[in-house]
């Protein structure tokens, strides 16, 4: 820790938008992704069709993101944060994140984790690990499909405060996504489209096309996984104004130039690391809500981006009003009202 705990946004209020019809309260999920690349997605161009599910929901996938870093433990607090990446790094005290200002402007918020833990950005708001637990449906040797974590996520919504959830819910869902190296381990029979793939963890000791088989196995996956949220967010349309946005917190390398997985240092590491994807959802009453039309942001989905917009643009599409927002950094704000 850098210096002691500087509270954030303590000011946030969510802002009363006249929609003209009564309002079901916005529910947002955003599913932190682990250790994708964005160019193995097929939303993005690439050949293989990793993305079969989502290729039939309105969806924008935007092409040109850049992560804060190279591994979790680097990019997962720097993105909840309000500094972008420069700030993050030469930062001289410690700040609380998103999660806080949306907690601040009384929005009911829980962290739900998949994966080895939210890295200090759950410490202040409700959270759950669904990684040990021992439900054969989800779970095997230890580690549970991240599709447990919707198999949870409607008991553990129900234990929130019942006034904030009245005003509105941000859920994020931490994936075991596509954690390497034993990729193989992450995705179920019935989902293994690309064979052979490398069951090793030395990847090394694979060829390097049975790696990006059992590597794409897991976008595909992904994207079954993400299909399932939408599918769910569009079951609670009768309570709530639902939406996902998805962002991985880093990319991998399979290979390329002889290099594997990913942490190399920021000013040295190859795209394939810091490239990742970046996926939006937006129900028709949410677009209502937001003001965000989903045809614009599919117009500006090559736009460059970088974790350093996820701060201020979350609390852009939730209509939070704080002296912390940055509209510069909001890349909604460019599609409100179009």
């Amino acid at each position: 820790p850098r210096g002691p705990m500087q509270s954030l946004g303590t000011d946030a209020r969510i802002e009363v938008r006249a929609t003209g019809s009564a309002q079901r309260p916005p529910l947002l999920v955003f599913v932190l992704g682990e250790t994708a690349r964005s160019q193995n997605f097929s939303l993005n161009g690439y050949a293989r069709n990793t993305n079969p599910l989502l290729a039939k929901e309105n969806v924008t996938s935007f092409t040109h993101v850049k992560s804060c870093g190279t591994s979790t433990a680097a990019s997962l607090p720097c993105m909840f944060s309000h500094l972008g990446r420069n700030g993050f790094e030469n930062r001289s005290n410690e700040f609380e994140n998103l999660l806080d200002v949306l907690q601040h402007a009384g929005y009911a918020v829980l962290w739900i984790d998949n994966q080895s833990g939210c890295k200090g950005q759950c410490a202040r708001v409700p959270s759950v690990n669904t990684s040990n637990l021992k439900l054969p449906e989800y779970c095997e040797d230890g580690e549970c499909r991240d599709t447990v974590m919707l198999a949870r996520v409607e008991a553990e919504l129900a234990k929130l405060p019942a006034e904030r959830r009245a005003r509105g819910t941000v859920v994020v869902m931490h994936q075991m996504g596509s954690h390497g190296p034993a990729y193989f381990k992450r995705v179920p029979a019935s989902f293994k489209t690309f064979t052979p793939e490398c069951t090793d963890t030395s990847l090394s000791q694979c060829d390097r096309a049975q790696i990006v088989n059992a590597y794409d196995n897991t976008i595909v996956f992904t994207d079954h996984f993400l299909s399932g949220v939408i599918h769910w967010l569009k079951t609670q349309e009768k309570t709530s104004t639902p939406a996902m946005l998805y962002v991985a917190d880093h990319g991998e390398s399979l290979g390329e130039k002889n290099i594997y997985l990913h942490g190399l240092p920021y000013s040295v590491a190859p795209p394939e690391q810091t490239t990742v994807p970046l996926i939006t959802w937006l129900s028709p009453g949410f677009e209502q809500f937001s003001r965000v039309n989903t045809r614009c942001l599919q117009a500006n989905r090559d736009k460059p981006l970088s974790h350093d917009h996820l701060f201020h643009s979350v609390l852009g599409l939730m209509a939070v009003k704080t002296t912390v927002y940055q509209r510069e950094r909001d890349f909604f704000a460019a599609c409100e009202g179009r």
